[in-house]
């Protein structure tokens, strides 16, 4: 599986913000849990975490651990409907780089 749509479509647990590319890696950030317990997670395209020390509390987090893990250098693109959090995690790897 390339896309992670299939994955979110069916989930009311993952709501994904920002999906990342490079080269044929992808990654994607998603809000994680019920509204009232919102946390953030980086996953592989077929819903797996990442890295071992998720969920973040924050996207300021999620902006560290994809700067600990060289992914800073790659500009998250929108996905879903709130675009706004995509945008601010992009701001968070600029500020940062």
């Amino acid at each position: 599986m390339t896309s992670g749509g299939a994955f979110f479509q069916g989930s009311q647990i993952y709501d994904p913000i920002a999906l990342l590319r490079r080269g044929d890696e992808v990654l994607y950030v998603a809000q994680v849990g019920m509204k009232a317990s919102r946390q953030f997670m980086i996953l592989t395209p077929t819903g797996e975490p990442a890295w071992p020390h998720e969920p973040l509390g924050s996207l300021s987090d999620i902006g560290w651990s994809l700067r600990a893990h060289q992914w800073h250098d790659v500009t998250p693109e929108p996905v879903g409907q709130n675009e706004r959090l995509a945008k601010t995690l992009a701001r968070l790897l600029t500020e940062r780089a």
